[in-house]
């Protein structure tokens, strides 16, 4: 639903609201029944009513798929209705959400985004007229944290002594590895590994975008590429098939507890955690009513903060934790702006990263 449509509809709402109280001055007996009649229509008293639909931006497999799969169970049995993950992937997260926003804003249909990354995708692929990434939703929850590593074939990394990035970025430039895995053209990753060669010589000798973490984390398992990008969630996974294994943290969260030797890309340069390191937002479609989204809020509070959530997260080493709507609303509005200035600072902006990408 486009903000014109938003704005359509909250005018219609406030007319009919009107026209209640108009019934009341008369003298209308009917105004209670009107007014409770019109509160069954917009589902705020007993919402929900039906399933639900939670829309994941990414392929199955990946870091932000598996942390809602971690949230629904809790969720479900809070708010006694079932929760449907539905996969939406495919150009950074551009696909899924766009479709997010097209929703009717009655809460049955919400979804993650991750900020940092959504922002940074959405300003690159210059989607303002398709839709905004920060005017067409609303932030109601965060469920967790998570970011970047850089994970290595196994056979590969064994064959060539690949066991931190100094090692990778020897044998790319030896010429003993070939093929880089990121996750969608024109995406954050994407900046990054052109950063990585730029700035940190990693000189591969091609690029491959996928969609999503668990299609590239597949990609280097198989050796169709020899390293690439796995979030620290499908990073575990990839080691779990043992056909891979994590080399390097893109982040600045510690990851010691999972990772005791794991190398950090800022023992090379700059931290590059702005680009790397996100919080998963849920949201809802833009003019969704207030009490719908606290209720799903509580909802996803209650999933995050099962004792299996919770297991799962303190034995895989993921940040799985709640934040309110107030603090949803902190880490999502502004980020297109901020993220203008790092690209600035980075690499010269985003037209030098479009011309960086095309001849990638």
């Amino acid at each position: 639903m486009r903000r014109r449509n938003v704005l359509k509809l909250a005018g219609l709402t406030g007319t009919a609201g009107l026209a209640g109280c108009l019934g009341d001055d008369n003298g209308d007996d009917n105004g209670d029944d009107a007014a409770a009649d019109d509160d069954d229509a917009n589902g705020d008293d007993d919402f929900p009513t039906d399933s639900l639909t939670w829309m994941v931006p990414w392929s199955e497999g990946g870091g932000t798929d598996t942390y809602t799969r971690q949230i629904v169970p809790g969720m479900e049995d809070a708010i006694g209705q079932s929760v449907e993950v539905d996969n939406r992937p495919g150009a950074g997260q551009m696909v899924g959400s766009e479709w997010l926003a097209t929703q009717d804003p009655d809460g049955y249909t919400f979804g993650t985004i991750n900020s940092g990354g959504a922002h940074f995708t959405w300003r690159a692929q210059e989607l303002e007229d398709e839709f905004h990434v920060e005017e067409d939703f609303e932030p109601i929850s965060i469920g967790g944290t998570f970011g970047y590593t850089l994970i290595v074939n196994r056979d590969l990394g064994e064959e060539y002594g690949i066991d931190d990035y100094g090692s990778l970025r020897d044998a790319y430039q030896d010429g003993d590895i070939s093929g880089f895995g990121f996750q969608g053209a024109g995406s954050g990753t994407h900046l990054t590994t052109l950063i990585l060669r730029e700035q940190y010589g990693l000189e591969y000798d091609t690029a491959v975008p996928y969609d999503g973490g668990g299609p590239t984390s597949e990609a280097v398992q198989g050796g169709e590429v020899a390293a690439g990008f796995a979030t620290n969630t499908s990073a575990l996974a990839a080691e779990d098939s043992g056909e891979a294994y994590t080399i390097v943290s893109l982040m600045d969260i510690d990851l010691s507890d999972t990772w005791p030797d794991l190398d950090n890309i800022d023992n090379y340069g700059d931290s590059l955690a702005w680009n790397n390191e996100f919080n998963q937002v849920q949201h809802v479609p833009a003019g969704t009513p207030e009490d719908v989204k606290e209720t799903l809020s509580a909802a996803v509070e209650a999933g995050v903060t099962t004792d299996d959530a919770q297991q799962w997260a303190e034995d895989t080493g993921n940040v799985l934790e709640y934040g309110d709507m107030e603090e949803a609303e902190e880490v999502w509005y502004g980020l297109v702006e901020e993220m203008e200035r790092q690209v600035e600072d980075a690499i010269g902006g985003f037209d030098e990263f479009l011309e960086l990408a095309e001849e990638d």
